[in-house]
């Protein structure tokens, strides 16, 4: 297992939906070239509980789905995956839906082979940063390791991993089962930045066992308290406070005098002049600047509203946008050992978050906690370690119900 920085930074790319509806979609999948109907293709709305298989004639029908937009992704092996984003009212009219058979890219994989043994060497990698590091995360198992390849850039010093089939994770502490259709996982080593995109679909599992099912119903209801999926619902709601989030600026500026001191101890270097690090004051300043980071941090202890970072833009989205940087503590929950093991410390109270718009863009905010475009915000901090799939609950999970 890999050690990794305790900063790393965390994108997540999710996606739309609403609240579900009971109508019913009908539709058939067909093969692009032929026409020919295709036999157990997966038909689901991304990141919830919805979904199904066509029949042997290629026919499905969705008796409930989400208001508003949403990702209808259609998957088959053999067959390139087909995601559409439409609304309630588009998807209606979809009668037909075409899949286009998959073809050998050769030329690529003799261009950049995969890694050879890749699971052996980069396997608990993944599962750290895919699945994670909770105790939730500790209770997920991996059914079909075997399928996940990985390409590391040693000129970039960027690990990819690559899954053609859909990656299967049973979470034993939620009480879910996860079919993950990957489609983008990237660690960049220089930035620390990780970033993951996919479509997962959850089914939830069975018990007759009353003290498990009051377990995983406990569980859900832990991960959800302090998620980025509760932080969205609250935003959109403008309960920040009463849900028990505050919000703080962070001002992130350039350390100006670290940025000196090195263009002196380069200049000495291009002069020919040796530097040595002895007990002078001088040279035990310049040791102590250089140990410094690269950017100072000042926090603006005042709690911000939410109506200063969000605003509507119609009747069922709220756009988020903010300036600088953004703490986020959830004052309702103690942070987890396991998390405060990570950063190595003890526990404390409240759950701290950072986020920040890396591109100075936006993000739409909808009612059930989905957030687009989701490569436009960036968390760091707590977030980063536990919005992984071993944390993750679906769209359509509500705590009350």
């Amino acid at each position: 297992m890999q050690v990794i920085s305790r900063f790393i930074k965390l994108v997540l790319a999710t996606f739309c939906s609403i609240h579900v509806q009971a109508q019913t979609f009908k539709s058939t999948v067909v093969n692009a070239q032929n026409k020919q109907p295709i036999a157990d293709v997966s038909v689901f709305i991304s990141n919830t509980s919805v979904g199904t298989t066509t029949a042997i004639n290629g026919q499905f029908e969705l008796t409930r789905f989400p208001t508003g937009r949403f990702d209808l992704v259609i998957s088959c092996v053999g067959y390139e995956t087909k995601v559409i984003n439409t609304t309630s009212i588009e998807i209606l009219s979809i009668k037909i839906i075409e899949l286009q058979p998959k073809i050998n890219q050769l030329d690529e994989v003799v261009l950049e082979p995969y890694e050879k043994n890749g699971w052996d060497k980069w396997g608990s990698f993944f599962i750290e940063q895919f699945i994670g590091t909770s105790d939730f995360s500790k209770q997920c198992k991996l059914l079909n390791s075997s399928i996940v390849k990985f390409r590391f850039n040693k000129k970039r010093n960027i690990l990819n991993a690559y899954a053609d089939e859909a990656i299967l994770i049973e979470n034993k502490a939620l009480g879910y089962l996860i079919n993950y259709k990957l489609t983008n996982f990237e660690f960049n080593f220089s930035t620390r930045i990780f970033y993951y995109q996919g479509y997962p679909l959850f089914q939830e599992m069975k018990s007759t066992r009353a003290g498990r099912l009051k377990n995983w119903q406990e569980n859900r209801v832990d991960a959800y308290n302090g998620s980025l999926m509760h932080f969205m619902r609250s935003l959109y709601r403008n309960k920040l406070v009463e849900q028990g989030f505050e919000v703080r600026k962070i001002i992130r500026k350039e350390n100006l005098e670290k940025k000196r001191v090195q263009t002196v101890m380069k200049e000495l270097i291009l002069n020919g002049q040796q530097i040595s690090i002895g007990t002078d004051d001088s040279s035990m300043y310049y040791k102590n600047v250089m140990k410094q980071p690269n950017t100072q941090s000042f926090l603006i202890n005042t709690i911000i509203p939410s109506d200063s970072i969000a605003f509507a833009i119609d009747s069922v989205t709220v756009g988020l946008e903010f300036r600088d940087y953004l703490q986020v503590v959830y004052t309702k929950k103690k942070e987890p050992m396991a998390y405060a093991e990570y950063k190595m410390r003890k526990q404390v109270d409240g759950c701290v978050s950072e986020i920040y718009l890396p591109n100075a863009l936006g993000v739409m905010v909808f009612a059930n906690g989905s957030y687009f475009n989701g490569i436009n915000l960036i968390t760091s901090e707590y977030w980063a370690w536990s919005e992984k799939m071993g944390n993750m609950l679906p769209l359509d999970y509500w705590p009350n119900k």
